[in-house]
């Protein structure tokens, strides 16, 4: 991936979580697939997922490559588009920062603009790329 740092891209662990479904319910296994699938089209899909716990055919973790801040904007409206379906629906991201494992999790009732901006910025730091803009268009 060009302008990639030593570090390379950020990679963040996406779990898509519901609390109105069993984690092997063939409807949310539905509903997660459709994050991961839109997912996959729009952005670097890594190895490295694990399985979630305890779930019997439950959807694996994905783990995404940002490499850019247009991969990153991508994902971001991934998540957006798809919390958006359900407001049962939440979306935990993991990521390492200078070693130390960091957690958020994404709601479709509000998506904190403060975090996802210092993610943004993180992940165009390890890109290589320009820092993030200030008007980020993501509110």
């Amino acid at each position: 991936m060009s302008g990639t740092s030593a570090e390379g891209p950020l990679r963040l662990t996406v779990d898509a979580r519901n609390d109105q479904y069993d984690p092997d319910d063939d409807r949310w296994l539905d509903q997660a697939g459709t994050l991961y699938r839109q997912l996959r089209t729009e952005v670097d899909v890594v190895p490295g997922g694990e399985a979630v716990a305890g779930a019997k055919g439950a959807v694996d973790q994905l783990v995404v490559a940002l490499g850019s801040a247009g991969a990153f904007n991508a994902a971001v409206l991934c998540f957006r588009a798809w919390l958006g379906r359900d407001k049962d629906r939440r979306i935990e991201l993991k990521w390492e920062d200078g070693g130390v494992e960091r957690t958020v999790t994404l709601t479709g009732e509000a998506v904190d603009t403060a975090t996802i901006r210092k993610l943004a910025m993180l992940a165009a730091k390890q890109a290589g790329d320009q820092p993030w803009p200030a008007a980020t268009g993501l509110s």
